[in-house]
């Protein structure tokens, strides 16, 4: 359910792994330390100095702001020189906080602003979930790029997933979409254990279809209830979905159903040698052999699987084959 990228924000160097695939990990674990780029320095080191700028420039303005009073309460000072120095002062604040906010920021995202440290260790990369590594995609050594950069997605150092909570990502045919439901029960079956049953529920049906090879699926997200560590990511899975069910009900062919000017009707030989007649008929639930007839039929009528008004006339293929 939960799986995690986790990327540099800086590109340069790994230069050390703290993790390796199968390790446990809590949020904000420690996982890599990357030696950042020329580029990458220079910036943090920008940020540095520009902090420890607006850090004494705003004590200066306080200082000179908090003197201006006192010179302007014992009349040495005019009220325009005051209002200028609490200009100053202003400024010099709204400087500061600025500085303050993008080295937060910058903290946030794992770098080091330590002002007194070494700029070559600046970036510790930190789990942002607990879970499993699955999976670690880079050495030590490796040169990697920064995921902040927005016309690339950045190196991926590794994946953290969540392995407790399973999820299946299955794709429904929209023939069958419509019957099922948020909250069903689906049977799991995986091929590594095929004599295994694990029990599942629809969580997400997606809003909108999406194209596969010319059929329009829909993407089914379903909660394993009771998964086990023998369920890893990537498994081929096989679900079972119960729908609509019934028995003891009267059923034809799906080819025994025409459609016409809104009503289902069916064509039925009712013993004469005349051709079969036209009767009207309620249908109910279906699946791709069969259809419950709620009216209009009786069991043991015998009906054609093909449209005799059609007979004679030009017929497509599947019309012909229907015929025969």
């Amino acid at each position: 359910e939960t799986m995690v990228m986790v990327k540099s924000k800086v590109s340069g160097k790994i230069k050390s792994l703290h993790a390796e695939e199968g390790a446990t990990v809590l949020r904000g674990q420690l996982l890599a330390k990357v030696e950042p780029d020329m580029a990458q320095a220079r910036t943090v080191a920008n940020l540095k100095s520009g902090y420890g700028r607006a850090k004494v420039s705003a004590e200066r303005a306080r200082q000179d702001y908090e003197r201006d009073l006192e010179l302007h309460e014992a009349g040495h000072i005019s009220d325009e020189e005051l209002r200028l120095s609490k200009d100053d002062y202003d400024i010099a604040q709204i400087e500061y906080r600025s500085a303050l906010e993008q080295m937060e920021l910058a903290e946030e995202d794992g770098v080091s602003m330590d002002l007194e440290a070494e700029s070559q260790d600046i970036l510790n990369i930190v789990s942002p979930a607990s879970g499993s590594v699955i999976l670690v995609e880079v050495e030590e050594g490796e040169i990697v790029t920064s995921g902040a950069v927005s016309y690339t997605s950045g190196t991926t150092l590794m994946t953290v997933a969540d392995l407790s909570k399973m999820q299946i990502r299955a794709g429904v045919n929209e023939v069958d979409v419509g019957k099922i439901r948020f909250g069903q029960d689906v049977v799991i079956d995986v091929d590594a254990y095929p004599n295994v049953k694990y029990s599942g529920l629809i969580t997400h049906i997606a809003p909108a279809a999406r194209d596969e090879q010319g059929v329009k699926i829909f993407d089914v997200e379903i909660d394993i209830v009771d998964s086990d560590e023998r369920l890893r990511p990537g498994m081929t899975a096989n679900i079972e979905i119960q729908g609509d069910h019934k028995t003891d009900i009267l059923t034809v062919p799906v080819e025994a159903v025409f459609k016409k000017q809104g009503r289902y009707v069916a064509y039925v030989f009712d013993g004469s040698e005349n051709e079969p007649v036209e009767r009207e008929v309620v249908t109910g639930i279906s699946n791709i052999s069969s259809v419950e007839i709620v009216e209009g039929l009786s069991e043991g009528d015998i009906v054609t699987l093909y449209d005799p008004e059609l007979e004679g006339g030009e017929m497509s293929e599947d019309e012909e084959r229907r015929q025969r």
